[in-house]
């Protein structure tokens, strides 16, 4: 496979002279476990035995060269263009391809991604979510719409490693609008400390959100030159609204982007209602106004382009959320190659919050509408998420220089260069649980109880797999996400009145059709959960 055309010449050959039974042929595009094995993907066979039917593949590649044009998010890490030089000599290789990768800062995120599509902008393929508007720009025709029949030729290892049920979170309205990760990740935000400041404070519990905020009142007082949580975006916010508000309450919103509209995981109703108008909500508002007066974040906040996670990792902040144990993992090797005093800490502040798995439609490549080689573009993928050597790159990169591999389940980080490559963030898109390497410093232990922890607080729920179908709401979503911008984010900030922000904000609100859109969402869930339940 590291040359699918020499391959095809090969095998056409041995067909021709006949010296060679069939099995050989088999034997010798089977892979084995070594991290240069690659999956049947790129293999080249024969569609028919009496010779009448060509390849597909062999036709694709026929075509010539391409350069297929990616969009991710984020700015380019040090080594971004040594690591893509490494990885177009492998694609060129491979299915005569290479990319050009370019990226979208995450302060125009909302903006920059809609153009694109808005723009015409010629590209083929780009990562895609629920959190950055997947079904909107599905139902307006920027993504290609697929076929399983297409996607099980061009990316073979892809469409059998993916279960039918994450093909229907990427379905709309019918259609197939990404190829979804296949790791059904299940996301359980983390508070990540730094090791030196807890032990400076003497902080060794943090199991609630009272502990959680106690801690960070403490650092605050005690630190002059960095902040103790370094806050700022939307994103953000939620991690937030998450840590001290929803998680213990076992809340899930039902429209993604949309932090106004919940329901309790718990309740067999599956009854929707208005955040904003939950008691306990004002609570977390007045926990966020202490937080704010102490110093936690910066007044500045809301001009804040970066992450929590960003910040930490730029040593500007004493903690930050990681969405996931794999985040910790890997940003924990990155803060140990920049100083290993710093020693940090992972806490689940929500013992005991039940966690679903991530949907398919949440991170995934979706192909343009117009891109020219939507083949290629499968191809590709299907070596990014299915071929260890591939996954490797694009995630940890060149192997001696950014890591080194520990096995094949580990990596080490103390190498010089390291935190020079962070990984592309299209990788997200490609995801496989099968093949993330831990950091080979996290003790085997703490990664077993971690996974117990999940293992036990994980649920089924039809609010895994409910997309909300948003066609004929879009203009009352644009609003309300205005709304949830101009007013949500400053007062849970507490940078800004919050009984006054809270009442002008239900009266935009209300002007907006929340009511209308919530109406909307509840047929639409409880029509899912029929359905789902088997009683429609």
């Amino acid at each position: 496979m590291r040359n699918v055309r020499r391959k095809f010449s090969l095998i056409l050959a041995v067909l021709l002279i006949a010296v060679m039974p069939l099995s050989a042929c088999k034997k010798a595009s089977s892979t084995d476990d070594t991290t240069e094995s690659k999956p049947a993907a790129t293999q080249v066979t024969t569609a028919a035995t009496d010779g009448t039917t060509a390849d597909p593949i062999q036709e694709e590649l026929a075509k010539g060269h391409v350069t297929l044009i990616g969009y991710q998010f984020g700015d380019n890490s040090v080594d971004h263009d040594a690591v893509l030089a490494k990885l177009n000599e492998k694609l060129e290789a491979d299915i005569n391809t290479t990319i050009e990768i370019r990226g979208i800062p995450w302060t125009d995120a909302e903006t920059k991604y809609k153009l694109m599509f808005a723009s015409g902008e010629e590209f083929d393929f780009c990562y895609s979510g629920a959190w950055i508007g997947f079904n909107s720009v599905a139902t307006t025709n920027g993504y290609m719409s697929l076929d399983l029949d297409k996607i099980k030729t061009f990316a073979p290892d892809t469409y059998a490693a993916t279960s039918a049920d994450r093909w229907k979170q990427v379905t709309v309205k019918g259609n197939i609008y990404g190829l979804p990760n296949i790791n059904a990740k299940i996301k359980n935000p983390l508070a990540i400390f730094r090791g030196d400041l807890l032990d400076k404070y003497n902080i060794t519990s943090i199991a609630s959100p009272d502990e959680f905020v106690n801690a960070l009142l403490t650092i605050a007082a005690g630190e002059d030159e960095l902040l103790a949580w370094n806050v700022g975006n939307a994103e953000q916010n939620g991690r937030m609204r998450g840590t001290l508000y929803s998680q213990a309450k076992n809340l899930k919103d039902v429209i993604a982007g949309v932090p106004l509209l919940c329901v309790d995981m718990l309740d067999p109703s599956y009854k929707i209602f208005k955040t904003y108008e939950d008691p306990d909500y004002l609570k977390y508002l007045e926990t966020t106004q202490k937080l704010a007066d102490a110093g936690v974040w910066s007044k500045s906040a809301l001009s804040n382009s970066d992450t929590d996670e960003n910040n930490f990792i730029a040593e500007k902040s004493a903690c930050y959320i990681a969405d996931a144990f794999d985040t910790y993992n890997k940003n924990n090797a990155t803060m140990t190659a920049l100083n290993e005093t710093y020693a940090n800490r992972y806490f689940e502040v929500n013992p005991g919050f039940k966690k679903i798995p991530e949907g398919g439609n949440m991170s995934m490549i979706s192909i343009n509408a117009n891109s020219k080689y939507p083949e290629r573009v499968m191809m590709m993928y299907n070596l990014f998420e299915t071929d260890k050597s591939y996954y490797d790159l694009i995630n940890y990169g060149i192997e001696g220089t950014h890591y080194e591999a520990v096995g094949d389940t580990k990596f080490n980080a103390l190498l010089p260069k390291y935190n020079d490559f962070g990984g592309f963030t299209l990788s997200w898109g490609t995801n496989n649980s099968n093949l993330i390497r831990q950091n080979a410093t996290v003790p085997q232990e703490q990664i077993d109880a971690y996974n117990k922890s999940l293992a036990q607080d994980s649920i089924e729920t039809p609010l895994a797999t409910f997309t909300f179908d948003d066609t004929e709401y879009k203009n009352e979503i644009a609003a309300i996400t205005n709304i949830v911008e101009t007013y949500m984010i400053p007062i849970e900030l507490g940078l800004t009145d919050q009984k006054e922000g809270l009442e002008k904000m239900k009266q935009k609100l209300d002007a907006a059709g929340i009511d209308k859109l919530l109406a909307a969402v509840q047929t639409q869930l409880d029509a899912y959960v029929a359905e789902y339940n088997g009683t429609k």
